[in-house]
C-alpha cells in the first residue's frame, strides 16, 4: 500500500516535471534540458517525500491523534461537568422550592420545643416552690417550738423567782426543814 502510494507520488512528480519542461521549452524555444536536469530533482523530490512520509508523518499523525484524544476527553469531561451542574441546579431549585415548607416546619418544631421547655421550667418552679414552702413550714414549726421552750424556760425562771421570794418571806425554818425531808423521802422511794 505504501509502495503503491510512493509510485503514484513518483509518477505525479515526473508528469508535473515533464509538463513544466515542455512548457518551458515552448516558451524559450531552443533550449532543451538534459535528462539529468529532470531525473535528479525528481529523485530528490521523491526522497524528500519518502523521508517526510517515513519519519515526520508518524509523529504528526501521533500528535494529531493525541490532540484528538485530548479534545475528545475534554469534551467528555465538559459534558460530565455540564450534567453535574444541571443536576446540582435542579437539586438547589428543589431545595429553594422547599425552603418555605422547611422554614414553617422549623418554626413549628421551635414552638413545640419552647412549649416543652416552658412546661419543664414550670414543673421545676412548682417543685422548687413546694420545697421552699415545706422548708418554711419546718422553719416556722422550729421557731414556734423554740419560742415555746424559751417562754416555758422564762416562765419557770419567773415562777422559781416568785416561789423563792415567797419561800424566803413566808416560810419559816421549820417549814423549810419539813419540805426538805418530804423531798428526800420522795427521792428515796
Amino acid at each position: 500500500m505504501k509502495l503503491h502510494r510512493l509510485g503514484i507520488v513518483l509518477g505525479a512528480a515526473v508528469s508535473i516535471a515533464s509538463v513544466a519542461l515542455g512548457a518551458e521549452e515552448a516558451h524559450h524555444g531552443a533550449h532543451t534540458p538534459a535528462v539529468t536536469d529532470l531525473i535528479f530533482p525528481t529523485i530528490n523530490f521523491v526522497l524528500f517525500i519518502w523521508i517526510i512520509a517515513r519519519y515526520v508523518m508518524p509523529g504528526i499523525r501521533k500528535a494529531v491523534h493525541d490532540r484528538r484524544d485530548v479534545i475528545v476527553n475534554a469534551l467528555q469531561e465538559a459534558e460530565r461537568a455540564k450534567a453535574e451542574a444541571d443536576r446540582l441546579r435542579r437539586e438547589w431549585e428543589a431545595r429553594i422550592g422547599k425552603l418555605e415548607q422547611t422554614a414553617a416546619e422549623m418554626r413549628a418544631q421551635a414552638v413545640v420545643e419552647a412549649e416543652r421547655e416552658r412546661d419543664r421550667i414550670l414543673a421545676a418552679a412548682q417543685k422548687t416552690a413546694e420545697a421552699i414552702r415545706r422548708d418554711a413550714e419546718r422553719a416556722a414549726a422550729y421557731e414556734v417550738r423554740r419560742t415555746q421552750q424559751l417562754l416555758r424556760s422564762d416562765l419557770v425562771k419567773r415562777a422559781l423567782g416568785l416561789a423563792e421570794g415567797q419561800v424566803q418571806t413566808k416560810w419559816s425554818a421549820g417549814d423549810q426543814q419539813r419540805s426538805i425531808d418530804d423531798f428526800l423521802k420522795q427521792v428515796q422511794s
